[in-house]
């Protein structure tokens, strides 16, 4: 598709979402959010309306998908708490400086936005390690959601929290696009450019496995479920793992190509 057409196409949908959706258009443009306004009013709908349990997001990155989803456990009148898990270094968040100055950011987000009162901050990288301190802020049995918009780890991310989240529980993961777009690993791209494509591939055989069941998906923001009778053995953090290095010698395989390239010229 022709740029200048995008260009376009883009502002005419934002002047709409403006319109029909201002109260999440205002939400992406004052927190400078990633997505879509209309991802984040359908984030809203869904968390308004689970049980009041524990959500867990991990990746909060200027607080805008959680203060869409504390909105909604707000308007709903839960007693539950939103846990956000926000390293706050590296990545998109180089643009504003460093782990200071990202976590003044995302919490001045939740107190502009008033919902400091529903969410629990775990300012770090989660890691297989430090899992479970995630785990141990859960003030419920189980956990009616959880939501990944990071850095494409699902094999961490589900081994830790699908098994505390409910039958039906929500699931919902950014970033799923079969789009690779490698370069060199740096402070604002960690993982070089193999996220979207780790999480598309990875999420793809997790659903393989049954272990989620899509229901909607948003520009590259996919909404599904946990089903009912879903069995957790078929999880297998090998396979996973093959998954991961495939996409890291992908990458490497690129790097290596386009230096060639370079030399030869």
């Amino acid at each position: 598709m022709n740029k200048t057409f995008k260009f376009i196409l883009k502002k005419v949908y934002f002047l709409y979402e403006a319109v029909t959706n201002y109260r999440f258009y205002n939400l992406r443009k004052q927190t400078n959010g990633m997505l879509w306004p209309v991802v984040y009013k359908t984030m809203y709908e869904q968390c308004r309306n689970l049980p009041d349990l524990d959500i867990i997001e991990i990746g909060g990155a200027t607080g805008a998908g959680s203060v869409a989803i504390a909105w909604g456990m707000k308007d709903a009148n839960k007693k539950s708490q939103l846990i956000v898990v926000e390293k706050c270094e590296g990545g998109t968040r180089s643009d504003v400086g460093g782990y200071d100055d990202n976590l003044a950011l995302i919490q001045e987000h939740f107190n502009k936005f008033d919902v400091n009162d529903k969410i629990t901050l775990f300012p770090q990288e989660v890691t297989f390690d430090n899992g479970n301190d995630v785990i141990s802020l859960v003030t419920t049995k189980t956990i009616a959601a959880f939501i990944h918009d990071a850095d494409g780890r699902l094999d961490r991310d589900f081994l830790l929290f699908w098994p505390i989240l409910k039958s039906n529980g929500l699931i919902i993961v950014d970033d799923y696009a079969d789009e690779p777009k490698y370069k060199p690993i740096s402070e604002r791209h960690p993982q070089g450019g193999t996220k979207s494509v780790m999480t598309y591939r990875l999420l793809n055989q997790i659903i393989e496995w049954g272990l989620v069941k899509t229901s909607k998906k948003i520009g590259k923001t996919i909404f599904g479920y946990k089903p009912a009778d879903a069995d957790f053995s078929r999880f297998d953090l090998e396979v996973c793992n093959q998954i991961i290095e495939g996409v890291k010698r992908e990458r490497d395989n690129f790097l290596n190509e386009r230096e060639a390239v370079v030399q030869i010229r």
